[in-house]
């Protein structure tokens, strides 16, 4: 469970958004908030159920970042994630 839920944060930080209110560095920001609460709670599985719950409107939203985009837009995008703080 502990490498699904790792797999989301990871593929959400890539994923991108642009509709929602979310924005690419809402959603790295997000996935690296994910990452630590995944860390911290270690082998503890009864966790991962909360943690997913409590990110799951935010990742389905940056999941949807790219949708309709052009390559050149996601191209832009994927500037702007290397570029946040």
């Amino acid at each position: 469970m502990k490498k699904v839920l790792l797999s989301v944060a990871v593929a959400t930080t890539f994923a991108f958004t642009s509709c929602g209110g979310v924005s690419v560095c809402d959603c790295v920001k997000m996935s690296e908030e994910m990452m630590k609460d995944i860390e911290a709670a270690g082998d503890d599985e009864s966790k991962y159920a909360d943690i997913e719950k409590k990110y799951k409107a935010k990742g389905e939203a940056c999941e949807k970042l790219a949708d309709g985009k052009s390559d050149e837009e996601k191209k832009k995008m994927m500037e702007e994630m290397m570029n946040c703080k």
